[in-house]
C-alpha cells in the first residue's frame, strides 16, 4: 500500500511539472534593426537559450532564461 501511495504521488508531481506552460518575454522588438534581430537570434542559439519569434518578428526569451540572456547577449 505504501509503495502504491509513493508511486501515485511521484506520478502526480511529474505530470504537473511537465504540463507547465512556458512564458516568454520580449527580448528584441520587431521594430529594431533586422541586423540586431539576426544577431540576437544567433547569440541566443549559441548560448542554447530557449526563444521564439512571434508573428510580428519580435524575439521572445523564456522567462526562466531571461537573466541568462541578459548576461550572455548584452
Amino acid at each position: 500500500m505504501k509503495n502504491t501511495l509513493i508511486l501515485f504521488t511521484v506520478s502526480i508531481f511529474l505530470l504537473v511539472g511537465c504540463s507547465q506552460e512556458k512564458s516568454y518575454s520580449v527580448w528584441v522588438e520587431s521594430s529594431q534593426d533586422a541586423e540586431l534581430i539576426h544577431a540576437a537570434k544567433e547569440r541566443l542559439t549559441n548560448a542554447e537559450i530557449d526563444f521564439i519569434i512571434d508573428d510580428n518578428g519580435s524575439v521572445l526569451v523564456n522567462e526562466k532564461d531571461f537573466d541568462k540572456a541578459v548576461f550572455c547577449c548584452s
